[in-house]
């Protein structure tokens, strides 16, 4: 079936609804709660996009359930693959940094290198004493 035989069955089917026939109305009723408009979440490249996409589809007026049941497994499914590659570049960026020899020092106040420096000698002698 072709996308002309399927516009003619779902005009006759309207046309029938609109007449009184309660069958016609139910078989239109369900063959739009089929009928899923595309998600656009793939193309998503962070956390935020993805929740900004997925409010701004689920907020659509005439969305129906299998529309939003739809929407909600991808985003789910996108969700993880997302979390997973953050992981993933953390670890790997944890790592490079072991692997380098790098030293992370804080940036810290002038003012506070004395206390910071106390603070440290002392827990060094507590260390030292345990």
């Amino acid at each position: 079936m072709d996308e002309q035989d399927e516009e003619r069955i779902v005009v006759g089917l309207t046309l029938r609804a609109k007449g009184g026939d309660v069958d016609a109305a139910k078989l239109l009723f369900a063959e739009r709660a089929k009928r899923v408009r595309p998600v656009r979440f793939q193309e998503c490249q962070t956390l935020d996009e993805l929740k900004t996409e997925f409010e701004n589809y689920m907020g659509m007026e005439d969305i129906n359930r299998a529309e939003s049941d739809h929407a909600a497994k991808s985003f789910d499914r996108l969700f993880r693959l997302i979390s997973a590659r953050d992981d993933a570049r953390k670890q790997a960026a944890l790592a490079l940094v072991k692997t380098s020899g790098l030293l992370l020092v804080p940036v810290m106040d002038p003012a506070a290198w004395e206390v910071a420096a106390e603070t440290s000698q002392r827990n060094l002698k507590d260390l030292a004493r345990a």
